[in-house]
């Protein structure tokens, strides 16, 4: 029986690569440069101090300085996921569902790393969390994304329930879709208002 960090590093890849677990040496290189690649675009967030609670002195190293890679790990998740959408709805070929996988992983990866530079971005201009709809539809939009990144890696794996956990992915998926347009859009028109463009 292996320990639990290979069974994890066997579940990242065959999550993201779609490779059965006998082939994971081949999907390493895949995981690693995917890891490389969040890293290189979450990074920028970490280059400042966290900025003094309460008060907006920081404001000018915060928002106006990353929400460019808050918003670009956001739409670029956005899209991966509405391309991973289609795919399983409209494009179903023979390898249909290893590349809905790879989109749909991909994108909540992003999702994520524009999530974390986003609560970064807005602890440093010194605003409180949480306390527009912007924010507080970011964040269930990334409970429901790892939600349904479960209830996605579970229809394999379930035998009794199968088609509630289907169809729970299913519905879930296009919920987040819809839901992460409001939340960009909103975005969009927040930033619109805090930056006076």
């Amino acid at each position: 029986m292996p320990d639990l960090h290979t069974r994890i590093l066997w579940f990242a890849a065959e999550t993201v690569t779609g490779c059965r677990i006998r082939r994971v040496k081949k999907c390493l290189p895949v995981l690693f440069i995917t890891a490389v690649t969040l890293f290189m675009l979450a990074a920028p967030a970490l280059a400042l101090p966290p900025g003094p609670p309460g008060g907006a002195s920081h404001f000018s190293q915060g928002i106006p300085v990353f929400w460019p890679f808050h918003a670009g790990l956001m739409i670029t998740g956005f899209v991966l996921l509405l391309t991973g959408f289609l795919v399983a709805r409209y494009h179903k070929t023979g390898n249909w569902y290893r590349t809905h996988i790879i989109f749909q992983v991909c994108g909540g990866a992003c999702i994520l790393a524009g999530i974390t530079v986003g609560v970064y971005m807005v602890t440093l201009s010194g605003f409180p969390s949480l306390r527009n709809i912007h924010e507080i539809l970011g964040a269930a939009t990334g409970i429901l994304i790892i939600a349904a990144l479960v209830l996605g890696y579970s229809v394999r794996k379930v035998h009794t329930a199968k088609n509630a956990v289907r169809q729970g992915h299913r519905w879930i998926g296009r919920f987040v879709l819809c839901l992460m347009l409001v939340t960009i859009l909103l975005g969009i028109y927040f930033l619109s208002l805090l930056l006076g463009r």
